[in-house]
């Protein structure tokens, strides 16, 4: 009977949800780092590591940080205000942006992990950030399962107490770490024999010069002397021979007395070469070049660019994007979607070598005057939207000045640069009122005095803001209201 009623009602059963799997738990090294040595790897910072993550650190600092507005075509509009950049310039009434960024980045390059704790405000806004001591860290629980990684996190408070923060309250940067998910990797652990015997040298040369207990020169005699002679004899040999009025005098030792100097052996200075080798493991370790921090003799201006693009290429612009990818994961998903921040590309260009470029380019009709004026941040002219050539045919320059005033120009500016060099825009401007005659040498013959009047004015104009050869030229052939005439 049981069992009929039960294959009678089947249908009107909740049938049961063919569901996916519950996902696994976390992988076996998920959580799987001590937690024990950040207070001895915030320690560490002197000696060669205070350089390397100083160096490190102040550059980071520095690095502008922008808002885009991400479109549907991948580039982005530049946002100006915006919540978001007003937290992270001033995150805190104690802390600036910069000195938040430094903090952090202390914390990063020593510990391997950075943590941020996140205030919200009472619409439940990020309103403040608060940098947290890594050494304070107790653990980082690890979640059941993959859906949740990071349970919470567990630091101690100033009474020694656990306070535990919830994954959604904490900006959580780290070195990734070959043994663990969860923990960072510090790079002093990887040098830390390194760091050991920096330490160790260093402590030895203070000692050896200040506190070193061995005598330059050793008195002795076979005969047994009470304390009141010793004392007597001591007394004797300083006042005869220390001090510069002393120096190389002879002396006469009574008594049986032997003067033995004593000698250091090399050992004693081999401690020296091994600053170098520490030095050298510890500034790769973090990827700064020696020549960043001023070690590096002889350098000319091509090494000192080179060593600038491989600081900032090698070692800074991969911290940026880390950092960057922190808080487009974490932080702007709080502000909604389509945000995103990024720095300026920290690494310098070669000036010389991006201006033979664009002028190879504009010579070869690759790109026009208002594109390359629109790559460099300036307004376009209404004379630079096609090629060079046809822009130049078109220029009141070709159109009847081009030839003898570029003549002129290239036989007289050189000199009139190498006058007014170094000169302010102020003193130029009076010294060309004095001396009107410096500009006569530049102006066509021909011209009829009130057009002489204009380009006479606009060339005193680009000399006053130091204008070269080429910029002068390409000013002059830029058409101003009146010069048709």
């Amino acid at each position: 009977m049981k069992s009929w009623l039960s294959n009678r009602f089947s249908m009107f059963r909740a049938k049961r949800l063919d569901l996916p799997p519950a996902p696994s738990g976390p992988p076996p090294f998920l959580g799987g780092s001590a937690t024990r040595g950040r207070s001895r790897q915030l320690a560490a910072y002197q000696g060669w590591v205070f350089a390397a993550v100083g160096a490190i650190a102040r550059r980071m600092a520095g690095m502008p940080l922008r808002l885009f507005a991400e479109q549907d075509d991948g580039n982005g509009l530049e946002v100006n205000q915006h919540p978001v950049l007003e937290l992270l310039k001033r995150p805190n009434p104690l802390l600036t942006g910069r000195q938040l960024r430094y903090t952090l980045c202390l914390h990063l390059e020593l510990t391997g992990m950075a943590f941020v704790l996140v205030l919200d405000n009472a619409l439940g806004r990020p309103a403040e950030l608060w940098p947290l001591n890594p050494a304070d860290l107790i653990e980082i629980s690890a979640g059941g399962d993959t859906r949740q990684p990071i349970e919470r996190f567990v630091f101690a408070d100033s009474h020694g107490e656990r306070v535990s923060y919830a994954p959604g309250r904490i900006l959580y940067f780290r070195h990734p770490s070959p043994t663990s998910l969860v923990y960072g990797a510090s790079p002093v652990e990887a040098v830390a024999h390194a760091y050991d015997i920096d330490l160790a040298v260093r402590i030895y040369q203070r000692n050896f010069f200040r506190n070193s207990a061995r005598p330059e020169v050793v008195l002795s005699t076979d005969q047994r002397l009470t304390e009141d002679e010793a004392r007597r004899v001591l007394t004797r040999w300083r006042q005869k021979h220390q001090g510069l009025a002393h120096v190389f005098e002879p002396t006469v030792l009574d008594g049986g007395l032997k003067a033995t100097p004593l000698t250091y052996s090399a050992k004693d200075f081999e401690f020296m070469d091994l600053a170098g080798w520490t030095q050298d493991n510890i500034l790769a370790a973090y990827g700064v070049p020696a020549g960043k921090l001023g070690l590096v003799k002889d350098v000319n201006r091509a090494n000192a660019q080179g060593i600038e693009v491989t600081f900032n290429a090698e070692c800074i612009r991969p911290r940026l994007e880390l950092w960057e990818d922190v808080l487009n994961a974490f932080l702007l998903p709080r502000y909604g979607a389509g945000l995103a921040l990024r720095h300026d590309n920290p690494v310098p260009s070669d000036r010389a070598q991006a201006h033979r470029e664009a002028m190879a380019q504009l010579d070869r009709g690759v790109i026009t005057i208002n594109e390359l004026r629109a790559a460099q941040g300036r307004a376009p002219v209404a004379w630079g939207h096609e090629p060079l050539g046809r822009a130049e045919a078109e220029s009141p320059l070709a159109m009847g000045l081009a030839p003898e005033l570029a003549a002129s120009l290239k036989q007289g500016w050189p000199r009139l640069e190498a006058r007014f060099a170094g000169w302010s825009s102020g003193r130029v401007a009076k010294e060309l009122d004095k001396n009107p005659a410096l500009l006569e040498g530049l102006l066509p013959g021909h011209l009829p005095a009130a057009q002489k009047g204009r380009l006479r004015a606009r060339l005193k104009s680009c000399l006053t803001r130091g204008l070269n050869l080429e910029q002068t030229k390409w000013e002059l052939g830029s058409p101003r209201q009146g010069d048709e005439s």
